[in-house]
């Protein structure tokens, strides 16, 4: 496992977790990084691999859990930890992908991860099983932002977490459509699949759509707390190891990784690695693991409405609060492309809304 630092100062109350009160229950020095995968299917659904196989694969290639998210399915992932799970270095999760369509599926989808739950939640309107795709289509007359509401709401009403999946997948998502999903929520501002849109774009005629990380900056500056997750939405091999988060987190156990996943103690990543993140009452840092293929680092510090409020070269970079920010977060990418993301630490007070 990955076992990097994280510095935090006490009792400021900035960060989703780098200050956050999910840490009263350890310190800094007894926490782990642990690398997840939050969207994962098998031939219980649409994958083309059993989840033992797929299991498999994440345990052999440096993962420390995973979520088995089939569509309007739950795996019992209690035989496939008692075949691979293994104390401090793998876990199998349960959850489900809660497949919504609007009326037309062609091109509109809102599909949520429920992580953790153990018991379906049936997306809004008609039910429909498909060959091995299952889901359901709300009338035309409901909105995408009506069937997120309600889902989230059955989700958390199960005893799951939600992760709101791929929002530029057949450009079906605005971003009003997320205006009144909760605190709390999880945002895919990394689909490792292709033709996912992940960074945006217009279609030239007026229709101009933000990458997903900039549905990430649309909620956080209405004043959300979400947390930006990176995650591969795997159905085969191929498909596998492409983005992923780390959890820091004091033991490899469900309540330790949920706990730090509530409390945004996580960074999401499609290949670059963090050896250090620290916030305190003056700034946030962040120090890259160096890569073998000596790659080259920028760190964009981003506020409000996604404006960048400085950009650093380096394996190092640090942003000092000016007083002015409601919320910073860093956003780093590599002279490859690849990229990481730090959950943001919030600087207007709305942390304390999450006790």
């Amino acid at each position: 496992m990955n076992r990097i630092a994280l510095r935090l100062v006490a009792g400021l109350g900035l960060a989703p977790g780098w200050a956050a009160p999910g840490l009263a229950w350890a310190e800094a020095s007894t926490l782990h990084w642990y690398k997840g995968n939050t969207h994962t299917h098998s031939v219980n659904s649409d994958g083309d691999t059993a989840p033992d196989g797929v299991v498999r694969w994440y345990r052999e290639h440096g993962y420390q859990f995973l979520f088995m998210t089939d569509h309007e399915f739950i795996t019992d992932v209690a035989p496939l930890n008692a075949l691979f799970g293994a104390a401090e270095r793998f876990l199998v999760l349960p959850g489900q992908e809660v497949t919504q369509w609007g009326a037309d599926p062609a091109r509109s989808s809102a599909h949520v991860n429920s992580l953790f739950a153990t018991r379906v939640v049936w997306p809004v309107g008609d039910r429909r099983c498909v060959g091995s795709g299952c889901g359901a289509h709300a009338a035309a007359s409901v909105p995408l932002a009506d069937t997120f509401r309600a889902n989230i709401a059955g989700i958390r009403a199960v005893g799951g977490i939600a992760q709101v999946n791929h929002p530029n997948y057949r450009w079906s998502v605005r971003p009003e459509d997320l205006n009144d999903i909760p605190d709390g929520t999880l945002l895919e501002i990394w689909n490792g699949l292709d033709g996912i849109n992940n960074l945006g774009g217009g279609d030239g005629s007026g229709d101009v759509r933000p990458s997903t990380e900039g549905y990430w900056d649309y909620v956080l500056s209405r004043g959300k707390i979400v947390w930006g997750v990176g995650s591969d939405d795997s159905h085969d091999a191929a498909g596998r190891g492409h983005a992923w988060i780390v959890v820091h987190a004091p033991e490899l156990t469900p309540a330790a990784i949920r706990s730090a996943i509530e409390h945004g103690e996580f960074y999401a990543s499609n290949g670059v690695t963090l050896s250090e993140i620290s916030a305190s009452d003056t700034e946030l840092a962040v120090t890259i693991q160096a890569s073998r293929s000596g790659a080259r680092y920028t760190t964009r510090f981003i506020g409000q409405n996604g404006a960048v409020l400085a950009e650093v070269a380096g394996p190092s970079a640090r942003y000092r609060f000016t007083g002015t920010e409601t919320y910073v977060r860093a956003s780093i990418i590599d002279s490859n492309g690849n990229r990481a993301w730090t959950q943001p630490v919030f600087r207007d007070g709305r942390r304390s809304r999450a006790g």
